[in-house]
């Protein structure tokens, strides 16, 4: 596996993973909602390949604090025929080790509440309590 910058020439590939993840998403939509992610802070934004195929991307962005970095993930989605393959948790490795030089780093998934995604990210280590919640509804 892969790791590298999401950069504006994956955005075609990415859009096609991530329409086959969510469903409800024009293909205009979910090219124009990661653009604006990749485009609002490209230093947060990865993307995994695996055999050479683009497999997944994590999307966030950061702020200074007084006394830490804040870092949210907005988004994380694999294809679907690479999940419970490691993607996900090496995206986030990724995006978490890009800051290994600040030992103050608050990282925050936005997550939807009633989703299996909350004990992905347990199993990350991230608490309950510590993930932004959402309800979609």
């Amino acid at each position: 596996m892969d790791i590298k910058p999401f950069e504006k020439h994956h955005l075609p590939e990415a859009s096609a993973i991530f329409l086959r993840a969510y469903d409800g998403w024009s293909e205009a939509e979910a090219r124009a909602y990661l653009e604006k992610f990749q485009a609002f802070d490209p230093s947060s934004c990865r993307v995994a390949f695996v055999d050479g195929k683009l497999a997944g991307a994590v999307l966030g962005y950061w702020y200074p604090r007084k006394k830490e970095i804040v870092l949210f993930i907005q988004e994380l989605f694999v294809d679907p025929a690479q999940r419970k393959h490691g993607v996900g948790r090496r995206l986030v490795e990724s995006l978490r080790g890009s800051f290994v030089e600040n030992p103050k780093i608050n990282v925050t998934p936005l997550v939807k509440a009633d989703s299996a995604v909350l004990s992905f990210y347990n199993s990350l280590g991230f608490e309950h309590d510590l993930m932004v919640t959402y309800y979609d509804g």
